[in-house]
């Protein structure tokens, strides 16, 4: 007899799907720690209210920087003043003086030798020879040309008496003791009040202050 068919074997039961769950579930911790070192991150670089977009989050404020613009100084070049060298008056350029008469028109020292002389509008000495408005000759100053006044210590040295005395001479003696006064009244117009303040014979110089007032000049 033919062996009766063989059955086919029943189908095997397909495997339980527990263990593929079981490794999902276990994976779980590490996607959530992935997840929260990303929103870390964003949170670092965004902000959480740009991360979240909350309406009441308050945009941070850009510091205001404000650029002060460098000083400049500015140096105004002007130019130097030419330096000018004044000569002294020339003996023969002596500038008239202006003004009153009892004007000061200058004030003077002069130390005088024996032999020489000067006037008062050409103050420094030269040889008697060649100036004799007031010079030294022997034991006298001399004039070949002005009028001397001899005051006495009462008397004021100033223009109105050396302009209004008439007590003339023509010397006076290089003895006289410091502070003793004459006056000069040159033929240029010119008054002067001289005075002693040094020197004398011995010293062989004598040393005269004078106060030249215009007069007429």
């Amino acid at each position: 007899m033919p062996e009766p068919p063989t059955q086919p074997p029943a189908p095997q039961p397909a495997p339980a799907d527990d263990p593929p769950r079981r490794r999902r579930f276990s994976d779980a911790p590490a996607w959530i720690s992935a997840a929260t070192g990303v929103a870390g991150l964003l949170l670092g670089f965004l902000g959480l209210p740009v991360f979240v977009h909350s309406p009441t989050a308050t945009p941070k404020t850009a510091p205001t920087v404000s650029a002060t613009p460098p000083t400049v100084e500015t140096t105004t070049a002007s130019a130097s003043p030419t330096p000018t060298t004044t000569p002294p008056p020339s003996p023969s350029t002596t500038p008239a003086p202006t003004g009153k008469p009892s004007d000061v028109y200058k004030i003077h020292m002069v130390d005088l030798t024996e032999d020489y002389g000067f006037a008062l509008d050409k103050l420094r000495p030269v040889s008697r020879d060649d100036q004799r408005e007031i010079y030294w000759y022997s034991s006298h100053l001399e004039t070949d040309s002005a009028q001397f006044v001899l005051l006495d210590r009462k008397e004021s040295g100033s223009y109105e008496t050396c302009s209004t005395v008439t007590r003339f001479t023509n010397e006076v003696s290089v003895w006289m003791d410091v502070g003793a006064r004459f006056c000069v009244i040159a033929p240029t117009g010119l008054i002067a009040l001289a005075e002693l303040t040094g020197g004398g014979r011995d010293a062989g110089f004598v040393r005269l202050k004078l106060t030249i007032w215009r007069g007429t000049y």
